[in-house]
């Protein structure tokens, strides 16, 4: 029995023994687990940063300018002083930056604030008086289809008297100066986009009509076209084209 004691006591030394020395052994290899996840966040932390970096466009864009090379300064000064003042199209370059100088601000200087209750309104009232003298002038030719009346129906006739001496489409005209106006009193940059948008589909819907009149009026309608060379406002804009021509003439 006494054999038996001492044995089980051994045994039980033992099995102290060999659980304090795994337990000593985990905390010895612990920093060392925790140095290695560590290590590998770390390891994470990078490769998300670098993916971060190649998915960012700023860095792309900024490494595409850095590599723009741009014009010397010496080269830009001696073209700004180079050529004869007043021959150099000095008024189209002060139009240019004046403009973009009042849209960046969003307002005219001096006059700003009277454009709104007062070209506005000037433009809406115009666009009314020539939609009504168009439709007037029209008489019985008022469609709102792009095709001339037939002539043969008894209603459709060239008209190129009253407004219609003047330009070729003025019920275009009173549209897009109504709209414009709506758009400029109601202070819509959106009303003036959608306004150029209207100038763009009456623009074409016009040319589609002129060769309907070509079609059915023939050489008439040809030597009228020549005549009345303005479409849509009293400003033949080409004059400046032709003198440009003659300047370099």
């Amino acid at each position: 029995m006494k054999g038996f004691s001492i044995s089980l006591v051994l045994a039980l030394f033992l099995s102290l023994f060999a659980s304090a020395t795994r337990h000593s052994s985990v905390f010895v290899h612990q920093p060392q687990i925790r140095n290695e996840r560590l290590g590998r966040g770390a390891s994470c932390g990078r490769l998300l940063l670098a993916e971060k970096n190649d998915n960012d466009p700023s860095g792309g864009v900024g490494a595409v300018l850095s590599a723009l090379q741009l014009p010397s300064p010496e080269a830009v000064k001696a073209n700004i002083v180079e050529g004869n003042v007043g021959k150099r199209g000095e008024t189209y370059v002060i139009a240019q930056f004046s403009l973009l100088i009042c849209i960046a601000v969003g307002t005219v200087p001096f006059v700003g604030d009277l454009l709104t209750p007062i070209l506005g309104p000037a433009f809406i009232m115009a666009g009314l008086i020539l939609v009504y003298k168009s439709a007037a002038d029209l008489k019985d030719n008022l469609s709102p289809w792009p095709v001339p009346t037939d002539p043969k129906a008894g209603r459709g006739s060239l008209i190129n008297e009253g407004i219609y001496s003047y330009i070729r489409h003025p019920m275009y005209s009173g549209l897009l100066l109504g709209m414009a106006g709506l758009g400029i009193f109601t202070d819509s940059t959106t009303r003036l986009l959608l306004t150029f948008a209207l100038y763009l589909v009456l623009d074409a819907k016009s040319d589609f009509e002129e060769a309907s009149l070509v079609e059915t009026y023939g050489s008439e309608y040809v030597e009228y076209k020549a005549q009345v060379k303005n479409k849509f406002f009293p400003l033949d804009v080409r004059v400046f084209s032709r003198a440009t021509e003659h300047h370099e003439i």
